[in-house]
């Protein structure tokens, strides 16, 4: 039986920025900003937990823990608000892009993800993922354990920045190859390919920035 000898076509990288990924923050982002707007509203009208009770037919301890955000209230309980209150049910909604909690990772704690050509010898911490609206934004920590590694080359929408930590490495940028030391950045238009092209040191540590606009 004849065997192929057409050589394996080299790996492409696939950023991170287009992979569905879990959120970051707090589980509770949404009901803890419904139950801010439900505060402001209630004291905008100068209506107390115990009045408001009384119009909305709920009990006040449950008011408290929905101005708390301590439970997800059910839309016929918002709809009991809001009528009390006199105001929209959209208006609870509007502030919750806005009112998303920062991020804050401690060290070796971020989530450890999978990319093209990922082992052992290569690990991904991801350190924050924007949820909601149209701009991405994605930090990730890379750790390369093995000078001999061969790097699929990557490309996709948006721009990148690089900032290097730890080592020494050789990375490509279109047709241009730039040296990285510890301190050196680079920041650049991703949709030209680029990659880590050879790594010098045994170990070599950067950061990385991807931002993107999903409306493009």
């Amino acid at each position: 039986m004849a065997t192929s000898n057409k050589p394996i076509p080299k790996e492409k990288g696939v950023s991170i920025i287009n992979k569905n990924l879990p959120s970051f923050g707090s589980d509770k982002q949404l009901e803890a900003s419904i139950g801010k707007q439900v505060r402001m509203a209630r004291k905008n009208a100068g209506v107390t937990l115990q009045q408001l009770s009384k119009q909305s037919l709920l009990s006040a301890s449950m008011l408290s823990k929905i101005e708390n955000g301590q439970i997800s209230a059910s839309l016929k309980t918002i709809q009991l608000i809001c009528h009390a209150l006199n105001i929209s049910i959209t208006s609870l909604f509007k502030q919750h892009d806005k009112d998303v909690e920062p991020t804050f990772i401690k060290s070796g704690n971020g989530l450890t993800i999978e990319r093209a050509g990922s082992d052992e010898s290569r690990h991904y911490q991801l350190l924050g993922h924007t949820v909601g609206g149209s701009l991405k934004v994605e930090p990730c920590l890379i750790t390369i354990t093995s000078r001999d590694y061969e790097f699929p080359e990557f490309q996709h929408k948006g721009v990148e920045f690089i900032y290097m930590l730890k080592g020494q490495m050789d990375y490509f940028y279109g047709n241009k190859v730039y040296h990285f030391k510890k301190g050196d950045s680079l920041y650049f238009d991703s949709d030209t390919p680029h990659g880590p092209k050879k790594i010098i040191s045994d170990e070599c540590q950067f950061l990385t920035i991807i931002s993107s606009n999903t409306s493009d």
